[in-house]
Order: structure tokens, then sequence, then C-alpha cells
């Protein structure tokens, strides 16, 4: 009997160790299998169409998603979903399936997760294509919540996109950009790299918010005068690292609004070199917040990046340049440029050069001390201590109006100075990520309507924009497309029309009306985009007499 006893131990642990490691396979390993029970075909479609063999037929208004989502599969994209989410005591939904949903909130422009029942649980098309079966949208994951508005409740994605951990969704856009240098989506980058941050504000209601504070300048109608106020702000902070021309982020984080950015410069930096391999990080421009003599250190010796950042009006580099600038050109140390810009003459008469600008190259300063290691820093005050060299570009005048003495922007480089235009003009693409990253992601993207009151739901919803925000540019750049040029308000409109979508067996197609219509045998008498005899010869169909 006890060995009876035992055997029947032994075959219930070994029946519950192989249903556990199949359980975790099919989170860990297959949750991306869905996307591939559908494929896009035209011709077949159209085939199956006109003999009666259609599966569902509905209309879309997205038809760029189509061919998103094909190009997320070509890169391998969904294998990056199966993440183990140890945030999920129970996973009803399929982990992979709830991110591409609200990946899908954040490409077709749902703000609100309100509004997710309505503009997105609605598109049977769109849920059919990233996975959900019929049953699942008729009759939903279980009896909780309002059943008539989706698959799931609102609140579940809220809640599920909470649960995320920080790991998991930096491993996700590592992860991705990683996948996107393989296939060759940074092979025509020059190396010109941004990093910035840009906060987040919230209300102070937000659970795990950050505080700081900052003066304004703000008009006292009594005494009618400018005065200096001091207020306080709640909420976030993200930073990223941005190829300035492709438009794609390569790594982020997010932290805190009172965290200083520059606490976070080296991590980043190595994170993006990790993401895309060594040599394609070249240049890296970033604004004063981050300026740190000991990472820029780090930066050109140690990863071989080159950089250009503003300087501080008080530091004793920022001095010295200055008075410098004012000396002759020698071709050595000192170097000139100056660009004669247009002629532009205003109402009064009075003439003005737009784009006219003079600078001066300094070569080899000594006297920004922190500019090395940590052992040359704390040598800094000690006798006979000789500084490293640095370059800086010193303006002398901007749109043809000269800077007075000791008020010239200066900004330092690891470049080279020999042309001090050259450098202004790469750091003047520092500006790309404010325009077409972070201004796109407020406006465009939603980045800051967030799902949840808290740090975790701020987090995750501000990493799936940017990972949806970038393999949007890639399909762009891939594709041909004119997503991120345009930016995504302009491509969602264009995307929108008169279009339905055909689903025939395992197979798909995205159809205009009218050429559904002539496909069915049924020629409007007016046609506005259709050509009969086009469509009949693209789908091999008899052409009409």
């Amino acid at each position: 009997m006890g060995s009876e006893g035992e055997s029947d131990r032994r075959r219930y642990l070994a029946d519950r160790a192989a249903k556990l490691e199949s359980d975790r396979r099919k989170r860990k390993g297959a949750t991306h299998r869905p996307w591939r029970h559908l494929s896009r075909d035209q011709q077949e479609v159209a085939k199956r169409l006109t003999a009666g063999q259609v599966t569902l037929v509905t209309v879309s208004g997205w038809g760029f998603v189509g061919d998103f989502l094909a190009f997320l599969d070509e890169i391998g994209f969904y294998a990056l979903l199966g993440i183990e989410g140890r945030g999920f005591k129970r996973v009803m939904v399929p982990i992979a399936r709830l991110i591409m949903t609200y990946q899908m909130k954040v490409l077709l422009g749902i703000g609100s997760i309100n509004l997710v029942p309505a503009k997105l649980f609605r598109q049977v098309a769109l849920l059919k294509l990233i996975g959900y079966t019929t049953a699942e949208m008729a009759s939903g994951f279980c009896q909780r919540g309002d059943l008539a508005a989706g698959p799931m409740h609102k609140n579940t994605l809220a809640d599920a996109v909470e649960r995320l951990r920080a790991e998991e969704l930096e491993q996700m856009l590592n992860e991705t950009a990683s996948r996107l240098a393989a296939r060759g989506f940074f092979a025509g980058s020059k190396g010109h790299f941004a990093l910035d941050a840009s906060d987040l504000e919230t209300t102070a209601r937000y659970e795990g918010r950050g505080m700081k504070r900052y003066t304004e300048w703000k008009v006292d109608r009594k005494e009618k005068k400018a005065v200096e106020v001091e207020r306080l702000a709640y909420g976030f902070k993200v930073l990223i690292v941005y190829e300035v021309r492709l438009r794609l982020v390569v790594a982020a984080k997010v932290v805190p609004i009172g965290e200083h950015e520059s606490s976070h410069t080296l991590s980043l930096v190595r994170q993006a070199v990790k993401n895309l391999g060594s040599g394609v990080v070249r240049v890296l421009l970033m604004d004063r917040g981050f300026l740190d003599g000991r990472d820029l250190w780090v930066l050109k010796c140690e990863l071989g990046i080159d950089f250009v950042v503003p300087s501080k009006d008080k530091m004793r580099v920022s001095q010295d340049a200055r008075g410098l600038c004012r000396q002759a050109q020698d071709g050595e140390s000192l170097f000139r440029g100056e660009r004669r810009g247009k002629r532009k003459v205003d109402r009064a008469g009075k003439v003005k050069w737009e784009g006219q600008v003079s600078v001066v190259g300094v070569a080899g300063l000594a006297s920004y001390d922190q500019y090395g290691d940590e052992e040359h820093a704390r040598g800094a005050n000690r006798k006979g201590f000789i500084g490293n060299a640095i370059n800086a570009v010193v303006v002398t005048a901007w749109q043809g109006q000269g800077y007075e003495a000791d008020k010239e922007k200066v900004f330092l480089s690891s470049l080279s100075v020999e042309s001090p235009l050259e450098v202004l003009d790469l750091y003047d693409l520092r500006s790309l990520i404010e325009n077409t990253a972070f201004r796109e992601l407020k406006q465009g993207w939603n980045l800051k309507s967030y799902p949840k009151k808290t740090a975790a739901a701020v987090r995750a919803h501000v990493f799936l924009t940017l990972l949806t925000f970038t393999l949007a540019g890639a399909f762009r750049s891939s594709l041909g497309q004119e997503l991120a040029k345009h930016g995504i308000r302009r491509q969602r409109a264009e995307g929108y029309g008169d279009n339905v979508i055909v689903f025939a067996g395992e197979y798909y197609a995205i159809f205009h009306i009218e050429e559904l219509l002539i496909l069915l045998g049924v020629v409007p008498k007016v046609l506005l985009h259709a050509d009969p005899h086009d469509v009949r010869r693209r789908y091999h169909l008899p052409l009409a007499a």
C-alpha cells in the first residue's frame, strides 16, 4: 500500500509539473501565435468572394492597420510579447493580446480609456485581426463587466496595463530597437542622436508622482510690474534617446518629475548602445540639463561618442571662451565662421538679415575642471592642476544682431571646431526631438492621457506609446508610408475611407466599397475611385463585353 501510494503521489506531482510547464509555455512563448491565424491575400479573398465563400464582412476605417500588423509580424515583434507578466495573479486574457489591444488604442488616437468601448471594441474586424475570436467578442472573457460594450470591461484593460512591470516595459522597447537595428533600419543613420527629457505634469492626486519647485515671472497688475513667483509642479518625467533623422526612440526611462535628468545620462546612452550595437551612436546632442563634466568624459573617452551641449553662463570655461572669441583668428585655436542669411526690409524700412549668424570656434580650452574622471575632478583645486582640453563654439551674432560682450551663447563639444558653423548646425538638429518627438507624442499620440492615476499606469502608458510611435516610424521607413513624416494625425485622416474588410476562412482582404461592388457584379453608374476594367483585370475576372 505504501508503495502504491508513493507511486500515485509521484504521478500526481509529474502531472502537475507538466501542467505548470504547459501553462508557462502558453504564457511565455506562444502568446504571439494568434496573429498568424489570418493572412492578407487580396486575390484569394476576391476569388472566394465571387464564389460566395465569405466568413465575415464589416466596415474598416483604418486601412493602414492591416499592413502595420503584417509589418510587426515580419520583424518578429509578436515574439517579444511573450512576457512572463508576474504582476498578473490571473491571466484570463493573453498578456500579448492585452498589450496589442492597448497599442491599437494608441495607434487609433483614442485618448481616454472611457472611449475604448465605443471607438475600439466596436471595431470587430480589427479585434479579429489581433486575435480575438467571435465567441470572445460576443460573450466576453468572464461574467463581470458590461459584455455588450466589448470583449472585456474598459477597466480590465486599464488594470492590465497598470500591472506591467517597469523591466518588462523597458525590455519590450529595448528588444524592439535591437530587432530594428538587426533588420538594417539604422543603416542610413548618420549617427546623430538627441538625449532630452520632457515633463509630464499631473495633479497632486496621482499615486507615486514627484514634485519640483520652479520660479516664473508673473505680471502684477496692481504694482504694474513683473514679479518672480514660486510654483509647484507634480507629475513625472520621460527621458529618451532619439535618432533625429529616422525619428526612432532607442532607449527611454520614466522617473518622478523632481529627479534631475543628468543622473540618467550614462545609463540611457549605454542602453542605447547595447540596443543598436557599437558604432551606431556617434554624436549625442543634449540640452543644458545634461551638462556634467564626468558624464561628458565617459561619453567621449569610454564610449567613443562625441557630444554638443550648451554651457552655463557663469562657468569659467564659458567666460574664457567669450574672452578669446574677440581675438583675431589664428587658424590653430580660433576659427571664425559666418553665414550671411537673407536680406529683409520691414515696414519701417529697417534692414534685417534673417538667418545671419556669426560664430567662433575655440579649441583646446582647459578651464572646465570637471571634464575628466572622478580622480581628475578631485584634484581640481590642487596646485599645478591642468584641465583636460575641450572645444567650444561661441555664437557672437544671431539673426544679424550681435550679442553684447560676455552675453554670447557658448556650446561645448568634443568635435573639431575648425568649421564652427557645422557644429552649430549639428546642434540645431536637437530641436527635432522637441518638435517631431515630444510635441508630436503629446498632441498626436495622447502621451498625457493616462488610463489610471498611478505611477505604474503612467509608466506603462508612456512606454507603450513610445513603442507604438517607434514601430509606426519604422513601418513608414520600411514600406514607404508617410506616417512619421506627416504625423500620426494626418495618417489617420488619410487612412479612414470607404473601405470594407472581408474575411474568408484563414484569409482577409481590404477593398474599397466601389471595388467590392464591382467584384460582386454590381457596377454603379457613377464611380469616383474605381475603374471596372482595372478591377476585373487585377483580380483575374472575365472582362465585360
